[in-house]
């Protein structure tokens, strides 16, 4: 006889959508992100509802993956491309953000570059209205996917330069300080 699933799974499973279109708290979202890292079904649907039309459900299901375990890397490398896609789509500041915190975990590599995400994150890192948490992720999001040619390292750097004319606040400026380190050492590396 088939074991059944615990009440609180399935219902769960059956009503996360709903759970998410409510405003939740940490404790709920942390709960919610211990079943993901359980759960690969939880994990599917909660990455599903990212895209859900109702911009608190979508909000709420990136907050939720923004906690799961460093054990679900590799679940989220293969969705890398979506995540990629949304972030440079949604229209929501704060789904972008929670999305690129997600990247921001994952692995750029040398053959997959696009090009448009590179040309999204340098746009965002200049763009003084964008929030600064934005900016920061997408100088970190730019290193990562340039790191491997001295050319747009160097194209890192100078827009990492033009920063220097703002008054940035200090998680800004911290985060271009870092990086610029990054840029700095990466010459004497060969990928």
């Amino acid at each position: 006889m088939p074991q059944a699933r615990p009440l609180l799974y399935t219902t769960i499973m059956e009503q996360l959508g709903e759970l998410l279109s409510a405003r939740i708290g940490k404790s709920e979202v942390l709960e919610l992100s211990r079943l993901a890292a359980n759960s690969e079904a939880t994990r599917e649907e909660c990455f599903r509802l990212l895209f859900d039309d109702d911009k608190r459900t979508s909000d709420n299901a990136a907050w939720i993956m923004t906690h799961l375990p460093k054990s679900a890397d590799r679940w989220l490398q293969g969705k890398q491309t979506q995540l990629i896609d949304e972030a440079m789509t949604t229209a929501s500041d704060s789904k972008r953000r929670l999305i690129m915190v997600l990247l921001d975990r994952l692995k750029f590599e040398k053959e997959t570059l696009q090009t448009d995400f590179l040309d999204f994150c340098f746009g965002r890192l200049l763009d003084p209205n964008e929030p600064y948490g934005i900016r920061s992720l997408a100088a970190k999001l730019a290193y990562a996917q340039c790191h491997y040619f001295p050319e747009l390292r160097e194209e890192l750097r100078q827009a990492l330069e033009l920063l220097e004319r703002e008054e940035l606040k200090p998680g800004l400026t911290h985060t271009r300080k870092v990086v610029m380190g990054k840029v700095a050492n990466a010459q004497n590396v060969n990928y």
